[in-house]
């Protein structure tokens, strides 16, 4: 008895798996990036050292954690924050702003004056921390 052997000469890999995990994949990765970009706000922190920036062009503007508002030491209320930064913005246009937040003071507060000085027309503010 002769056994013949049969030869496949046409040998294929199947891709169709492959293909279809490589596409899984790709819809994974496309409906788990998140395209979502938040609005901020640029701050310029103070320089330690060689900040050729005099104090008289500075405002400072500091938030108590009883939730005072003083600018350059006269007490505001929230609703004359943005008027009373207009009128500075006039007589010194080149000013800083600098706030200086207790560490109890919450983010809100603090946003709320940097974006009532950038509505008030200053491009530069800046956040006062101490060293620890």
């Amino acid at each position: 008895m002769r056994f013949t052997k049969k030869e496949d000469s046409n040998i294929e890999v199947n891709l169709t798996p492959l293909i279809d995990v490589v596409f899984l994949l790709l819809i994974f990765f496309m409906v788990s990036t998140t395209f979502i970009y938040s609005n901020s706000i640029d701050v310029n922190l103070p320089a330690a050292k060689g900040d050729e920036t005099s104090v008289s062009e500075n405002i400072r503007v500091v938030l108590t954690q009883a939730g005072v508002i003083n600018i350059d030491g006269q007490p505001y209320k929230e609703s004359e924050v943005e008027g009373h930064l207009e009128k500075m913005k006039e007589k010194s246009p080149e000013s800083t702003v600098i706030i200086e937040a207790d560490k109890n003071v919450t983010h809100g507060r603090v946003v709320f004056i940097m974006d009532a000085s950038r509505k008030a027309g200053f491009a530069n503010f800046a956040i006062a921390v101490e060293e620890e």
